[in-house]
């Protein structure tokens, strides 16, 4: 399966990328949301950085981790894409994301948590009083900057917050790093098993990575994304909602 998404995600109808400075990223995992929470985000991104284009790209961890032979040149096909539309700083919604394309080297990359929180009120976001317990991914473990800016960002929607044992800093794996699912299923179960019991029963889990809510709710546990508690819950997750934020930004 991975290697159909790998093979479909590097297809040039996939990698949309526009032609300016600033592009936002949200990459393949939260692609799958509804268009309307991606558009959402776009526009408070827009406040500060009104010239900001869209990414419909994928930065390529799966293929270096489950694909080696195949990463070198879909490497070097980001490369080029992102040489060839000047782009130089990009805001990235997901932390692998981030983690993929700092390794390019040729350009800033931006987590968009605090430049969200920098330009929202709680005008800008869905009230709500939803119990949630937070999850911190673990490519962020060390961004306090960014940890901080997502639970400004819960606040603004009224949620209660819950901090599990192990958090910020100390935070424990969902079971996926470096694509571990795929490589090492049952190792990968374990982790995701000890993670779900920090996360109390009468809670959702909420993160700022798509990928862990994946796993959690493959625990049968309930998730919000904070994109999701900022801008509403997605109706539905799948390839229908990529392609169309695909063709809707060609």
């Amino acid at each position: 399966g991975m290697k159909f998404h790998q093979g479909i995600a590097f297809s040039m109808p996939f990698m949309k990328l526009s032609k300016a400075e600033a592009v936002f990223w949200p990459g393949c995992a939260l692609m799958n949301l509804d268009n309307e929470i991606l558009e959402r985000t776009l526009e408070i991104l827009k406040r500060s950085e009104p010239d900001i284009g869209i990414s419909t790209c994928c930065c390529g961890q799966p293929s270096r981790y489950l694909f080696p032979e195949e990463h070198a040149k879909r490497r070097q096909k980001l490369l080029s894409l992102i040489n060839k539309q000047g782009v130089k700083r990009i805001y990235t919604a997901c932390p692998n994301c981030a983690v993929e394309l700092r390794a390019l080297g040729c350009v800033e990359v931006i987590p968009i948590w605090k430049a969200l929180a920098d330009n929202m009120t709680t005008a800008d976001a869905i009230q709500s009083n939803v119990p949630v317990t937070i999850h911190d991914p673990c490519p962020m473990r060390k961004d306090a900057v960014q940890q901080q800016a997502a639970r400004e960002l819960i606040a603004l929607t009224g949620a209660q917050l819950t901090e599990p044992e192990h958090t910020r800093e100390s935070t424990i794996c969902c079971g996926n790093f470096h694509m571990m699912r795929a490589i090492n299923p049952e190792k990968s179960a374990v982790m995701r098993k000890r993670r779900v019991t920090e996360f109390p029963e009468n809670t959702v889990i909420t993160s700022y990575c798509e990928g862990c809510l994946g796993a959690f709710r493959d625990e049968g546990r309930e998730t919000f994304h904070v994109l999701e508690l900022l801008f509403g819950r997605s109706q539905q997750r799948g390839w229908k909602n990529r392609i169309m934020y695909t063709i809707k930004n060609k």
